[in-house]
């Protein structure tokens, strides 16, 4: 049987072929392109001209562009322009060089009035919101999905309106003095995800900022030095939230009280609090008072971080003290806690508030009393729940094998024990070696578990 085969068709040599797709598969493939890229097509052909003019995403960055500033500024503003406002979805402007406040202002405030879905505006230069984009970035209560605003140091000024985004999903700002125009410091993010501030200061007359966002999932607050000491200082803000998973605080110290309206929603969510400092004179004095604040809205958590830099030695020990641990209620559900350079006191005080720790992480041990150890009550969770204990950064130093001895004599029911040297050279040391065989030679209140060195 002779089957015959379609001929070939021939396309003239030059033929715009993808000019032929249908207009909105064009638009879904300019929207790959960079925008200065999608915007080169015009020279196609006349055809072509007006194409880009239909892209649903502009990404105009200054570090990307070349040929000066007044180059940048007449592309934005030809960007702008010319493309059709209906059909974009997505605005992300990068300014690395410094511009004309009002000038950025009237970009800010016109791409806003388009409604986007998502807006990223990140400045390297200092500049503040006026009134008019103050007013369009909160009057957008249904369009946005994702802001991100990531500034050197800009001030926006809340308006005295609803303050209400639907929509919503994701807030991640940096380098902001946020001031609220009246006593309406009510935030409603009713369908919120994820919530992170780098460097962002909260000032209210009522002195404590709420957001309420009830689907809320993951918080993340990082503060550096220069925020953390700013006058006047950030106001308390309290989070409305449901079903949080995931809480992290990473500052160098902490000074605005951080609260949950409901703490218990917050039962299966993680809490990492982590304090960084290279200067312990700049540790404001509330960090400790913050720190036991924040602590206490994570009483109902499964999971506990709680470490610094070992910048910070004299610090933890004024954050975290005796009496402030006997303030804390009991952490009924922790089943893992990371700790590291805290006291003895504060270590048992932590472990006699935690009766059914499962996992418990040292990363680096301060010196202590190794006279408390011999007299100290022994944690209910040593005694029947504490399987797994991590040693890390370990210098085989005396209070180190003295907390060791204190776990394996006390752990009734442990499986693993595990120490992380801090150096591949200790490994083969003869401190190292003493360390190991007196370690050994202790007293074991388990049956069984197992006992390894490994090397950071």
């Amino acid at each position: 049987m002779n089957i015959k085969l379609p001929k070939r068709q021939k396309t003239n040599e030059g033929e715009d072929i993808i000019g032929k797709l249908p207009e909105s598969l064009i638009t879904h493939i300019l929207n790959f392109l960079a925008t200065k890229d999608a915007v080169r097509t015009s020279v196609l052909s006349k055809k072509w001209m007006h194409r880009w003019t239909s892209i649903t995403k502009l990404d105009l960055n200054d570090r990307r562009k070349k040929g000066g500033k007044q180059n940048f500024v007449n592309f934005v503003n030809r960007s702008l322009l010319l493309t059709k406002s209906s059909s974009i979805e997505s605005f992300s402007l990068v300014m690395a060089n410094k511009y004309d406040a009002s000038l950025v202002n009237t970009w800010i405030s016109g791409i806003l009035n388009w409604r986007v879905k998502y807006l990223r505006i990140d400045s390297d230069f200092e500049f503040s919101f006026s009134a008019l984009t103050c007013y369009s970035l909160f009057d957008t209560p249904y369009s946005l999905e994702e802001l991100v605003l990531e500034m050197c140091c800009c001030a926006i000024t809340i308006p005295s309106t609803f303050l209400y985004f639907g929509n919503l999903k994701l807030l991640k700002l940096s380098g902001i003095t946020f001031n609220f125009d009246s006593s309406r410091d009510l935030i409603t993010l009713a369908v919120l995800k994820k919530f992170e501030t780098i460097n962002c200061i909260w000032l209210s007359a009522n002195k404590v900022v709420t957001f309420k966002a009830p689907l809320l999932e993951s918080v993340f607050i990082e503060q550096d030095h220069k925020s953390v000491s700013h006058e006047p200082r950030s106001c308390e803000i309290m989070f409305s939230a449901k079903h949080l998973k995931e809480f992290t605080y990473c500052g160098y110290g902490i000074s605005q009280p951080i609260t949950l309206s409901d703490p218990s929603p917050a039962c299966n969510a993680s809490a990492n609090i982590i304090l960084d400092q290279y200067c312990v004179n700049r540790v404001p004095e509330c960090t400790g008072s913050c720190a036991l604040l924040l602590l206490k809205q994570f009483s109902q958590v499964k999971y506990l971080k709680f470490v610094s830099s070992v910048f910070l030695y004299w610090s933890v020990i004024q954050v975290l003290t005796k009496q402030k641990v006997a303030g804390l209620p009991v952490f009924g559900k922790l089943s893992h806690l990371e700790l590291n350079l805290v006291t003895g006191e504060v270590l048992l005080g932590l472990l006699l508030k935690s009766p059914v720790l499962k996992t418990l992480v040292f990363k680096g041990i301060s010196k202590f009393d190794q006279e408390l150890l011999s007299s100290a009550t022994v944690p209910k969770c040593l005694e029947s729940t504490l399987q797994i204990v991590k040693f890390e950064k370990v210098h085989g130093s005396e209070h180190e094998l003295c907390l060791a001895k204190f776990v394996m004599e006390n752990g009734l029911v442990l499986k693993r024990m595990s120490f992380s040297l801090a150096g591949y050279r200790l490994g083969k040391s003869k401190v190292m070696e003493e360390f190991k065989e007196k370690l050994f030679s202790f007293k074991k209140g388990f049956s069984f578990a197992i006992v390894e060195f490994t090397y950071d």
